[in-house]
């Protein structure tokens, strides 16, 4: 069994990557003031049994993180996994730095392929591909924006009390979800890991 703790991002965003027609010079998604048309809900997927929801993408505030070394404290525990949603100016690669309860810290590569290209160099599940692109005085057909669902390994063991993102503002983040798996109590009260074995042979 696995656990999931999808992260609020909204104290967090810093960037409008939606837009309307009649606010386009609002977006921000890269240096040539890109956005994607506005959509009636929030993007909701379902990865790997997963759960990822973004923010409001509705074109009227802030829906993404721009990634600019935002520290996110987490609820404390094991966890195995970060799912995001999310997309970089171009293919990016970085560090995310996981806190640990111990004070130590620990950095984990990740990376997220173009909004642009609409191709997966990394791996990646598509998240969202728009059939328009919005410049800040037009709506351009036939061009798309792409946003990818990608996995983030916590490769430590030890219980985690935060990640910083990096400092990196090619990098946007729709929406985030730690997965681990269920820890419960052993007979004499030891955490196990639900569905291991206590003797190793």
């Amino acid at each position: 069994m696995t656990d999931h703790q999808v992260l609020a991002l909204e104290p967090f965003m810093n960037n409008q990557a939606a837009t309307t027609p009649e606010n386009l010079a609002d977006g921000r998604l890269n240096v040539w003031r890109n956005s994607l048309p506005a959509q009636a809900a929030p993007l909701e997927l379902l990865v790997d049994g997963v759960p990822l929801r973004s923010a409001r993408l509705d074109g009227r505030g802030p829906d993404n993180v721009r990634c600019a070394g935002q520290r996110i404290d987490v609820p404390e525990r094991r966890w195995d996994w970060l799912y995001v949603i999310g997309c970089g100016e171009r293919r990016v690669r970085d560090d995310i730095t996981w806190h640990f309860a111990d004070g130590t810290v620990d950095r984990d590569r990740f990376a997220l392929s173009d909004l642009w290209e609409g191709r997966s160099d990394f791996g990646e599940e598509l998240a969202l591909r728009t059939d328009v692109i919005h410049y800040p005085y037009h709506v351009q057909e036939r061009i798309g924006i792409t946003l990818w669902c990608q996995r983030v390994p916590v490769t430590s063991r030890k219980p985690l009390t935060a990640m910083s993102l990096p400092r990196n503002p090619a990098v946007h983040l729709f929406a985030m979800t730690l997965v681990g798996r269920r820890v419960v109590a052993g007979a004499d009260g030891d955490p196990l890991i639900q569905g291991a074995s206590r003797e190793l042979s």
